[in-house]
């Protein structure tokens, strides 16, 4: 089966989209021709993956079940061009992890590349039980990982950078999307799309609570991406940290404050052991400037 990235690409833009002639506008090419390419997709995978008609595009379940593994394999191969890239430029490199977009995290990354111009930047999108196997297997040099509880480890540095409220991530159909503001007892019965192992999901969703709540999962998401293909869809609802709203804007997607849970901490990680002088640089700049724009927030 000769089944190209192109493909995937253009198959995960509409899946994000739900509207062929806005995602073919992203991808710079006629709807026409996406069309085409995703007719030939679906002719490997030997079924549709989406339904159509003149209001709505839809996943369909095989959509849905290829959406996720797409998404892996285009990362995959973005990792081995990144890195055959540095094996040619050479120079000095920090490989900075990213589990969650923000605008604080996007104001450090360019202050980063300003302050310090002769170093060159990796910027990797991980899921969310990967940031420590990141660091420690040498993938990328620091992460940004927001947490309630700081992750901790002999092998591990951890700096909180900012605190953040939550929001529930929900598709913009769902009937809490008109909210201000939403508890933990409105979503009591609610399905889940879960990021992380049980242990980190009650932790991040602030339980045992005294009322017996708990969460009904109803999807496993390995990427940020994936929580929001799935909320957009309208298959389940997730609480991210409030940084979301900024850093990761999906059509078809709303953020609603949820009351009644601790802030989650935004920490810079790194492996314990004495970093490099660029790393340590980075790590200094990041914490400056979260201070300076967390106090900018709470002035503003």
């Amino acid at each position: 089966m000769d089944l190209t990235v192109q493909q995937l690409r253009y198959f995960v833009a509409v899946a994000r989209e739900l509207h062929f002639a806005r995602a073919a506008q992203a991808l710079r090419i006629s709807a026409p021709s996406l069309s085409q390419q995703i007719a030939a997709l679906e002719r490997k995978v030997g079924g549709p993956l989406f339904r159509r008609d003149a209001r709505r595009v839809e996943l369909t379940e095989l959509g849905t079940e290829l959406l996720p593994k797409a998404g892996r394999s285009i990362a995959a191969l973005d990792d081995v061009v990144s890195w055959a890239e540095e094996r040619r430029a050479g120079g000095a490199v920090v490989r900075v992890g990213l589990v969650v977009g923000s605008r604080i995290a996007s104001v450090i990354l360019s202050e980063a590349a300003r302050a310090f111009p002769g170093i060159r930047w990796k910027i990797t999108r991980l899921g969310f039980d990967g940031s420590l196997t990141a660091l420690r297997t040498g993938r990328v040099d620091v992460v940004l990982a927001p947490a309630v509880s700081a992750p901790s480890g002999p092998d591990l540095h951890a700096v909180p950078l900012w605190s953040e409220g939550r929001v529930l991530v929900v598709g913009a159909g769902h009937p809490l999307a008109g909210r201000d503001s939403v508890t933990v007892d409105e979503v009591a019965d609610e399905h889940f799309v879960a990021t992380l192992g049980d242990e980190a999901l009650t932790d991040w969703l602030g339980l045992p609570r005294s009322d017996g709540f708990t969460p009904k999962v109803a999807y496993v998401a390995a990427t940020f991406e994936e929580v929001l293909d799935i909320c957009s869809a309208g298959l389940g609802v997730n609480i991210a940290g409030a940084g979301a709203v900024s850093g990761s804007p999906r059509p078809g997607v709303v953020f609603v404050p949820v009351r009644g849970l601790p802030d989650a901490t935004v920490h810079l990680l790194r492996p314990a052991r004495t970093p490099s002088a660029a790393v340590l640089a980075v790590e200094e700049l990041a914490v400056r400037v979260a201070r300076r724009e967390t106090a900018r927030d709470a002035d503003g």
